[in-house]
């Protein structure tokens, strides 16, 4: 038996929204990826500025141990940068998990409303003898009993 025109299209939006939505899901897979591979990134690069700036340390207190004032702005110089490094990469952590957020509860929201959609559209094709037992709730939101018309009950 061929498939009529509205089967195939009805078919068709299904394929389309089930790979619109898939899309989305891959879209916010692979920002997320993103994001973790640059803080990653930031993550190494800091610790790599730390070791330089150590390093520093110690080359000043071997090369002149008795240079106290030296040392101590050395010292004072690596903290002070891990410290303000901290804070970047705490910031830019909140940033990318907030966004992330963001992403997900938009995805979230949209498939929500796009199956609010569907059972809408579905209820209405609903046949009237479903209706008429209360086995589909109406859009007013009737929620009666199954055998509220029946009388014996």
């Amino acid at each position: 038996m061929p498939a009529t025109r509205q089967t195939t299209a009805t078919t068709d939006r299904l394929s389309d929204a089930i790979l619109e939505r898939q899309a989305g899901i891959f879209d916010v897979i692979r920002s997320a990826t993103d994001r973790n591979h640059r803080f990653t990134r930031s993550l190494i690069e800091s610790a790599r500025h730390g070791n330089r700036e150590w390093l520093e340390v110690g080359r000043r207190w071997v090369t002149r141990p008795t240079d106290v004032t030296g040392i101590y702005d050395a010292i004072a110089d690596a903290v002070g940068n891990a410290q303000q490094r901290t804070i970047a990469l705490s910031r830019e952590w909140f940033e990318d998990v907030v966004e992330t957020q963001r992403e997900n509860r938009q995805l979230l929201r949209q498939g929500i409303g796009d199956a609010r959609e569907v059972v809408e559209r579905a209820g209405a094709r609903v046949p009237q003898f479903l209706r008429r037992n209360r086995l589909v709730v109406s859009r007013d939101g009737d929620t009666a009993s199954p055998n509220k018309s029946s009388p014996d009950k």
